[in-house]
């Protein structure tokens, strides 16, 4: 098990993970810009509103997952061999069980393929079945050895997950570049995506029977009714959340589609893959401090506790603040040069889901208090009622503004409900403060990048229209701009000289390995 220092894991699983995630970036991009140069964008509708469905069909997974992780934290802390090895054995049985339910599931939707897929090109008409076989067998086999993973999360080595996934990423993105270039066939291409998924699982399954031996030697292990009952207490509370999360999150291609057809569900594709990936590269900052954070939670006193909430929220703020702005400011221009001016959306589609990528990025300091203290049964029905606003609202503006009606409805939904009801219960339960202290940065902080949006746009009424030269120029003040207006604004702060001490022992722990 993990002997390593909180820093030194930390710094460990965020620069394998950046690694990862840049690599997947940079390859992701280059396969899209081929993939729409060699395929017809009615692929790329369907490949978003199939990812959509079995996103939804995965609610069955019940937010499982951080049940699990919760339930590792304690046993690993404490090296407790024979308690992990039961809760290992446990996890693959419910998985299993998982897998099975979603294709079942799975399998009963393909009647109906034809009715969900409206008016689609001759050629994918025909291969509809198939495809859509080959993304629920994706979506299926990831969870026959998805638990072996979580014990390394846990364990605070989430580096040997990305290490795994830059092999995986390489050999996988490069496969798929070479068969659109040659052979232009979906179909190959989502067979090498399902190949070299399973190929990194059988991999990572490897990797933990190698790194915790006693799996094996505990492979009969079970766990005892109160820790089953405790685990199924919490799958209930994060499954409701995780049913509403789904419907928040994963139905705006279906809702899309409806209103509007494959195409413009294939040209969001296109910004929510660029969003995507910018998301990518910053949760892997903070997912991979999250075993960290949880061990802060069982050993360290209550000051330590609030210090490190107020510190990771803050960077929270900058980061995911600063690439709000720069979305706003440059996606269009962006999609303008990469693919061409017919596959712009409006300005407004844009402000909406750079709003949304906020609001979202926003509660990773809360989720991940939340969920290492334990808090699951709290709260749990307000993203139903997220859901609920979030499905009414996109079915009403959606039918009167269509797409920008669809995306700005999720983010009422969002601010009426969790945006400030998570907060309120890690400030009050596990942090035991005022929750109006959140209230208050979170509103100081959209000051701060309001006046960034008004010099930026204030800026660029003085540039000619866009092409690559202003393009570049417009990078330089978006990266300039919001961190001045951040570093002017917050410099004085508490949670300023924190994340400044943090980043400092992080350099200068990476200076000495480097020195050695």
């Amino acid at each position: 098990m993990n002997t390593n220092s909180r820093l030194s894991n930390s710094i460990k699983n965020i620069s394998f993970g950046l690694m990862a995630q840049v690599l997947q970036m940079v390859l992701g991009f280059v396969s899209r810009t081929i993939f729409i140069q060699y395929l017809a964008i009615e692929y790329l509708g369907v490949n978003g509103l199939f990812s959509n469905i079995l996103t939804l069909l995965s609610l069955t997974e019940l937010g499982i997952t951080s049940a699990i992780l919760y339930s590792l934290y304690k046993p690993l802390a404490e090296k407790d061999e024979r308690k992990l090895s039961g809760l290992v054995n446990f996890f693959a049985k419910v998985y299993r069980n998982i897998a099975l339910i979603i294709a079942g599931i799975g399998l009963l939707l393909v009647p109906f393929l034809h009715q969900i897929v409206d008016n689609p090109p001759l050629q994918l008409e025909k291969d509809l079945i198939l495809i859509y076989l080959l993304f629920l067998f994706n979506t299926v086999s990831s969870y026959f050895l998805q638990y072996k993973a979580s014990l390394l999360h846990a364990d605070q080595k989430s580096y040997e997950v990305s290490k795994n996934n830059i092999l995986i990423f390489l050999l996988q993105n490069s496969l798929q570049i070479l068969i659109l270039v040659l052979f232009q066939n979906f179909i190959l291409y989502l067979i090498i995506q399902s190949v070299m998924q399973l190929s990194g699982n059988l991999m990572i399954s490897r990797k933990v029977n190698k790194l915790y031996p006693f799996l094996k030697k505990y492979q009969t292990e079970t766990i005892d009714a109160e820790t089953k009952s405790k685990i199924y207490s919490n799958v209930k509370s994060t499954g409701i959340v995780k049913v509403s999360g789904l419907l928040v999150n994963s139905t705006h291609n279906i809702i899309l589609n409806y209103f509007s057809g494959l195409v413009m569900v294939g040209l969001l594709s296109n910004y929510n893959l660029l969003i995507g990936l910018a998301s990518g590269v910053i949760m892997q900052v903070f997912a991979n401090i999250r075993g960290s954070i949880a061990h802060i939670n069982v050993t360290e006193s209550h000051e330590k506790k609030i210090a490190t909430f107020n510190t990771v929220n803050f960077a929270n703020f900058w980061i995911y603040g600063w690439v709000s702005v720069g979305i706003i400011f440059l996606l269009n221009d962006f999609i303008q040069i990469w693919i061409g001016s017919k596959y712009v959306l409006s300005i407004w589609a844009v402000v909406a889901l750079a709003l949304n990528f906020y609001m979202v990025g926003m509660q990773n300091a809360v989720w991940t208090f939340k969920s290492t203290f334990g808090i699951f049964k709290e709260g749990r029905y307000v993203v139903f009622f997220t859901a609920l606003i979030n499905l009414i609202l996109a079915f009403w503006l959606g039918s009167i503004y269509g797409l920008e009606g669809i995306l700005f409805a999720t983010a009422i939904a969002r601010l009426v409900t969790n945006s400030w009801y998570d907060p309120y219960l890690v400030y009050k339960i596990a942090l035991q403060i005022n929750p109006l202290e959140y209230l208050k940065k979170y509103l100081f902080y959209i000051v701060i990048l309001v006046v960034s949006i008004a010099i930026l746009f204030g800026l660029n009424m003085f540039l000619p229209k866009t092409s690559f030269l202003i393009f570049v120029v417009k990078l330089m003040l978006s990266l300039l701009i919001p961190n001045i207006v951040i570093y002017l604004f917050c410099r004085n702060t508490s949670e300023y000289q924190g994340l400044y001490q943090l980043i400092s022992a992080m350099f200068y722990k990476i200076k000495g390995k480097l020195i050695k």
